[in-house]
């Protein structure tokens, strides 16, 4: 038995003298990117590296659980072509990158080829466009709490830099979702936008504002005009006016009075000799909740 082991030794270390070629895979990391594009491809995160060595060599790296990555400086590689800000797609041959990627390897190693032979790089133009910030709110109000007004974002638009091709199809911005329960008077509050991928903000939050009030009742009497009627024309409508009733805003209750509105009836729907004129109410004044009025028809009567 000792000696089958001794045998064993002894053919192990003279395998191990010899050279043998050998697949080693180690990771990528490129560096110096040009600064007026942006790369939007994968380029490959790790090389297979076809080497010869030695057995003892191969078998050390072999045993090394990691390797450190091998930097890909894509400026120097690229060379005047990087820059070109008029050229967006390269491709290059590992004829240009193996010296490179052998002078970071061990001077033990003999590297013969690199898998993949070719790498691309798809840039696209840098821009900044001016994009509309969009509110992302989610809220209840507190009972006879209403909104009166939009919700508006400050600033309401902001400057988006990154990618010409994504900035072209992107219509807006969000901020991220802000949550809010039971409001009951105007909000303020400062928001992130949501992050986009490879693309960057100025500024990079905003204050989102929610305009909410306590809202009340009130009721007025609104009279009621004929339109197109003639003016030697006496025409007597029964009732002469509406009851208009809505909810209001507490700081509007006192702005708002029945000059604001305008109620109607149609002389061509007198002339159809109709039993009844519906009534239209034409000018509503902004901000109103659950407007209502009575009565929706009225009868007339023609003096002769």
């Amino acid at each position: 038995m000792i000696c089958v082991g001794i045998a064993s030794t002894f053919w192990l270390l003279n395998a191990l003298e010899k050279e043998y070629a050998v697949e080693l895979t180690f990771p990528v990391r490129y560096t110096n990117m040009p600064d007026n594009k942006i790369l939007i491809n994968d380029p490959p995160k790790q090389f297979v590296l076809n080497v010869r060595s030695g057995g003892f060599t191969l078998l050390r790296y072999k045993l090394s659980m990691a390797f450190s990555p091998l930097v890909f400086n894509v400026g120097e590689i690229g060379g005047e072509m990087i820059s070109d800000k008029n050229q967006l797609r390269y491709t290059i041959q590992s004829k240009q990158y193996q010296k490179n990627m052998a002078d970071q390897i061990s001077s033990e190693l003999n590297l013969t080829a690199i898998n993949p032979d070719t790498v691309y790089f798809q840039f696209d133009e840098i821009i900044t466009q001016k994009k509309k910030v969009i509110p992302n709110v989610d809220f209840r109000l507190k009972k006879q709490h209403y909104l009166y007004d939009e919700i508006t974002v400050i600033p309401d638009s902001v400057d988006v830099h990154g990618p010409k091709t994504i900035l072209d199809t992107l219509s807006g911005v969000k901020t991220v979702l802000q949550n809010f329960k039971e409001l009951d008077q105007l909000v303020q509050r400062t928001a992130a936008l949501q992050e986009i991928k490879i693309l960057g903000f100025d500024p990079k939050r905003v204050t989102i504002q929610i305009p909410v009030e306590e809202y009340t009742e009130k009721q007025l009497s609104i009279p009621i005009t004929i339109d197109d009627a003639p003016g030697n024309l006496k025409i007597n409508l029964f009732p002469a006016e509406v009851k208009i009733s809505f909810m209001i805003g507490l700081s509007r209750f006192s702005e708002i009075d029945s000059s604001d509105f305008k109620a109607s009836v149609s002389y061509t729907d007198i002339l159809r000799k109709l039993d009844y004129l519906p009534v239209s109410l034409e000018k509503i004044p902004p901000h109103l909740k659950s407007v209502n009025f009575l009565p929706v028809k009225i009868e007339y009567l023609i003096e002769k």
